[in-house]
This record gives structure tokens, sequence and C-alpha cells, in this order.
């Protein structure tokens, strides 16, 4: 069964293991393999159940844990902190903070909530909003999101985005659309994404092209990114990343200043710390140099906590 699961024989696999478990009694092997090969075929719920069933049964085996928390990321609900602080010199200060509780509803079907609070330049603006995450097939996700906030002067007064993945073995494809308005200017970009991920490492490599559009003027200008991560698991619960970014690193901290100078250049390290407890906590330090002749220094952390 197991050799099946890994050939991609998903239907055999399971046929063979279910005929198997009546005569298997307690058995973590099998209840981990039902588990594995259940993931394959897109039943998360199956999932969960047989590893949470061989979990009990070797609490110490480290590829039982290891599927079930990979499983529980993927199905569970969720409850999201992201804050950061930066300083850009000369002397200006900015801090944000947002929240996102993700719940499913089905077992395919994940709805989001969302808020963000920024404080930047004497102002303090706020975005909040929701969306949904769908997995309309075994290896395809889509993902729907809609914030706004009233009188915003640095962040967006609403922020519209779409995004599709598909999953084909190491490989990750798909594209995000966004659209966000400013006081005054709007915004919409479009990036085909792109990743690698194998056992130790993963690469992911977007390229977004931006389109800004200014209300006052009726001026419009085209801008390109590119972003390179590297993120290395060198162990079970410590990973380490870096990354390289020109243009928008993030439109996430993309604000109503950096509108009429999208180029700079980004380099950034973080590490991220997995509990056994299903809770991830990342921080990142990263250097900016703006086409402004400005620098900033941003240092975030994020604390992901699952709750299967």
């Amino acid at each position: 069964g197991t050799t099946l699961t890994r050939k991609g024989e998903i239907n055999e696999a399971l046929a063979v293991l279910r005929e198997a478990e009546p005569g298997a009694g307690e058995n973590a092997d099998l209840f981990s393999a039902l588990a594995r090969a259940y993931r394959r075929a897109g039943d998360d719920r199956s999932a969960m159940a047989y590893f949470e069933r061989a979990k009990a049964l070797a609490p110490s085996d480290p590829d039982v844990i290891a599927g079930y928390e990979a499983a529980a990321h993927a199905y569970g609900h969720s409850l999201v902190f992201d804050g950061f602080a930066e300083h850009l010199n000369p002397d200006s200060n900015a801090a944000s903070g947002s929240l996102i509780a993700t719940v499913r509803v089905l077992p395919r079907l994940h709805l989001r909530a969302a808020g963000r609070v920024q404080n930047r330049a004497g102002s303090s603006d706020t975005l909040a909003g929701g969306g949904l995450l769908w997995r309309p097939a075994r290896a395809t996700t889509v993902g729907l999101n809609a914030l706004g906030g009233s009188g915003n002067s640095s962040l967006p007064t609403s922020d519209l985005s779409g995004e599709v993945i598909h999953y084909a073995g190491v490989f990750e494809v798909g594209a995000n659309v966004r659209d966000l308005s400013f006081a005054g200017v709007d915004v919409t970009a479009a990036s085909p994404l792109f990743a690698w991920d194998s056992d130790r490492w993963r690469t992911d490599a977007p390229y977004t092209y931006s389109w800004s559009r200014f209300d006052a003027s009726g001026d419009s200008s085209g801008d390109h990114s590119v972003m390179l991560r590297e993120t290395w698991r060198g162990w079970r619960r410590v990973w380490l990343n870096a990354v390289y970014a020109y243009g928008i690193e993030s439109f996430e901290e993309l604000t109503a200043d950096r509108l009429s100078s999208l180029g700079s250049t980004t380099i950034a390290t973080g590490v991220q710390f997995r509990m056994p407890s299903l809770t991830a906590i990342t921080t990142t330090w990263e250097h900016q140099w703006r086409s402004n002749d400005s620098e900033i220094d941003r240092l975030t952390l994020t604390i992901v906590q699952v709750f299967p």
C-alpha cells in the first residue's frame, strides 16, 4: 500500500490498505500508511483521523508526528498574528499588526476574517474584511480575499485579491491578481507563481507586473518586481530562510508613500520555529534600499496557531 501511494496509484493503495485494516488490529504503521494515502487522495478529514490514531499508538515516531502536523496545518482552523516595526532613515518609524482567523466550515472550504492596524507618520489606519480558501480538486486551491478601510491615508481603502495554486509533485504553479485603491491612486498587479519544494529545500520565485493609475494627473505607469526566497528545513522544528527582492517585496507592506517610487532592493533573513503544540513562530529582519535614496530596517514577527 505504501509503495502504491509513492507511485501515485492512490485508489489501488487505499483498496489494499483498507482490505488489510480489519485483521491488523491497532497498528500504527497501517494507520500512518492509510493517513498518507488519504492525504494524497485529497481527503484530509480521513487523513487526520488516521494520523491521530497512529500518533496515539506511536507518540515518539518522527514520521508519524511530521505527517500529523503537516495535515493539521492544511486542514485545521488557525489564528495568525503578523506584526512589524520599521525604521526609515532618516528618522521615521512605523508599526503594524494584523490578525487573521481561519475556520474550516467544510472539509475543503475555509473562511477567513482579517484585520490590520498600522501607525505611520502620526496617522493610524485600519483594514478589515474576509475571504475564503477552497480546494476544488485534490491538488488545487483557490483563494479570494476582500478588505477595506475608510479614510486611510497610508494603507489602501480597498484590497481585493484572488489566487489559484496547483500542486504537481515537488512543484507549485499558479497566479495571483490583486487590486488596491489608495486615495487618488489605483494599483492592479498580476503575478505568476512558481515554487519548488523538496524534503529539505523550498524555493519561491514569483514575478509581479503592477499598473498604477493616478487620478489627479491622469498618468499611469507599469512596474516589474521579482523575488527569490530560499527556505532550508535543516532541522525538523527549525527552518531558515533568505530573501532577495527587487520592486514590491510585499503588498501587505505597500503604502501610499511608496506609489511614486516602487523601485527598491530588499534583502532579508529569518528563522521559523515549529512547536509540537502546532504553533509556528517566525521572525524576519529586512533591509531595503529605495529609489529615493532612503533606507529602511524592518523586524517582523509572525505567530501561527493551528487547531485541528
